[in-house]
């Protein structure tokens, strides 16, 4: 399966680049997706607890089950006041 993961404020940033292309195999958890995203990009490892998700645009849980053409979007949360 193909899936798009898009990088929102600082995690933009720090990969250097708005998204990648994962492949992955059928029944990938989004929790396995994020172990992918932290293997090739382990500069964003210890941040994990403060992201969000999100699957093709609705609010997305680590347990989530992906499908091929999905587009995830982890955004960094942000304090404020």
């Amino acid at each position: 399966m193909k899936i798009t993961v898009r990088f929102f404020a600082s995690m933009r940033e720090t990969v250097g680049a708005d998204e990648a292309i994962f492949r992955v195999p059928e029944g990938t958890t989004l929790q396995a997706l994020i172990e992918r995203i932290l293997a090739r990009y382990p500069q964003l490892n210890g941040h994990q607890s403060s992201w969000h998700f999100a699957v093709n645009q609705v609010h997305a849980e680590p347990e989530a089950t992906l499908h091929d053409g999905d587009i995830v979007a982890i955004f960094p949360y942000i304090a404020g006041g």
